[in-house]
């Protein structure tokens, strides 16, 4: 059995064809926390389960590693105690939490128009009432974020529209505006006109809609011992088979069983599968039957998240500090690790198109900007667009999606379910996402196939 987040060998031997009839009860298409999730319940409910990944490691879109001696995470990374699926599973395996410390800042910098403003308490407040202006009414329009679309009408009328063309209608004074953008921009790792407005009431309201809650639901506390160590418990107690390197090239439902079929042509035959392919990489497989139109659809034109985590490390210790920088190509950075001889900041920027993240010379441009005469010592990051098993960075809806689409996302077809962290409700697009996505399947299987055989 192949383990954890870090690099490890294939298991799949010498790629000759595996044939079998039905030696699999379940077959688990991805190794991220919703597949390895799914793989554990279901092996512990019993079933016989393979597990195949396509990359070298398991942990999908988390990924911890090190940087000059400092631990890191290029994927998902904060969690907090209002994620009832991950938390469920930090105190299973009885694991620590450490603190970022830029998420509570001994100072906060907007950028805006060009300037450089130091906010006073006063206007930290001020910005935070703007923000509560943008999700006014959201204890009505999501009661629930658990069922997205359980006061429909009003929920379906913020789904229609952009995060930007609903902040626009309210002529919030400059401060406000400018601090709203910035904080749509980084919830969504895109444009704030490419996602719904009502992606962002859903997040805000997973927090029980309390910015400070907010800011620590998703900045804050961290996995002391990186999310591999989480994976690593998880895959372990999971005791299933797995083969990594494994890309899957089709999915066939033949009625009685499932046949999948992989890139370097071995196949595998079970009772059902289970897929947890990323939202922008699903169409890369065959499906057969074909997957509904407007998932294929969606496919094509990759939800908003597409932008990158950059770690920065700067010379001496230049503070704990947070900037807001909406529509620069960085929008939002945060002390990460603070040390004599340096600074490590978490960087983040939603339009690529505007900085190269391999450049230093233009990330010390940018830093020029967020920190005047901070000077940069070394970056790296992890190219989750160009990756072509997620192909994008965490998923949130575009305008209309949760309408039109959210049914078939979720809906199991035949004997194929889906258990991306992209889909489904609550904390869509999180750690805790895709372990409740995993976990749901896990149960849906279960009501399909009865007791195991």
């Amino acid at each position: 059995m192949a383990i954890g987040g870090r690099a490890l060998a294939t298991e799949t031997g010498s790629g000759e064809r595996v044939a079998s009839k039905s030696e699999w009860d379940v077959i688990v298409l991805g190794g991220g926390f919703a597949g390895v999730a799914a793989a554990r319940d279901c092996q512990k409910n019993g079933y016989r389960v393979l597990l195949l990944e396509a990359r070298n490691r398991l942990g999908g879109r988390t990924f911890t590693s090190q940087f000059d001696g400092s631990a890191i995470e290029y994927g998902g990374t904060w969690v907090y105690n209002n994620q009832p699926f991950v938390w469920a599973e930090i105190e299973r395996y009885g694991l620590d939490l450490a603190e970022t410390p830029g998420a509570l800042p001994d100072q906060m910098v907007l950028l805006t128009g060009g300037s450089r403003l130091s906010l006073s308490e006063q206007q930290i407040v001020d910005a935070a009432t703007g923000w509560n202006t943008y999700t006014a009414g959201v204890r009505s329009i999501v009661p629930r974020p658990f069922d997205l679309l359980h006061n429909e009408p009003s929920a379906l009328a913020a789904d229609a529209i952009s995060a930007q063309e609903h902040l626009e209608t309210l002529h919030l004074p400059p401060l406000q505006h400018a601090f709203c953008k910035g904080m749509i921009e980084l919830t969504c790792s895109g444009a704030a006109d490419a996602v719904s407005h009502l992606e962002m009431l859903r997040f805000y309201m997973l927090a029980g809609a309390d910015f400070a809650n907010f800011m620590d639901s998703v900045a804050r506390f961290k996995l002391k011992e990186g999310t591999a160590r989480l994976i690593d418990e998880m895959i372990t107690d999971a005791k299933a088979e797995v083969r990594l390197a494994t890309p899957v090239r089709a999915v066939e439902d033949r009625g009685d069983s499932v046949r999948v079929v992989t890139q370097r042509g071995e196949y595998f035959d079970g009772r059902v599968v289970i897929s947890t392919l990323p939202l922008n990489t699903i169409a890369d497989v065959a499906f057969t039957p074909a997957l509904p139109t407007g998932v294929v659809e969606a496919a094509r034109q990759r939800h908003p998240g597409g932008g990158a985590k950059i770690y920065l490390q700067l010379e001496g210790d230049v503070g704990n500090l947070a900037t807001i920088a909406p529509g620069r190509p960085i929008n939002y950075l945060l002390t990460y690790e603070q040390a004599p001889t340096h600074t490590l900041l978490t960087a983040f920027s939603s339009d690529l198109t505007a900085i190269d993240p391999y450049d230093d010379e233009a990330l010390q441009r940018e830093i020029e900007f967020h920190i005047p005469g901070a000077r940069l010592v070394a970056s790296t990051h992890y190219d989750w667009n160009n990756d072509p098993y997620s192909r994008g960075t965490w998923a949130t809806y575009r305008p209309g999606w949760a309408g039109q689409l959210i049914a078939d996302f979720q809906r199991p077809q035949g004997r194929v379910h889906f258990a991306s962290g992209d889909h489904g409700e609550g904390w869509r697009g999180t750690i805790d996402g895709a372990i409740g996505a995993g976990v749901r399947a896990a149960q849906t299987v279960r009501s399909q196939l009865g007791d195991p055989v």
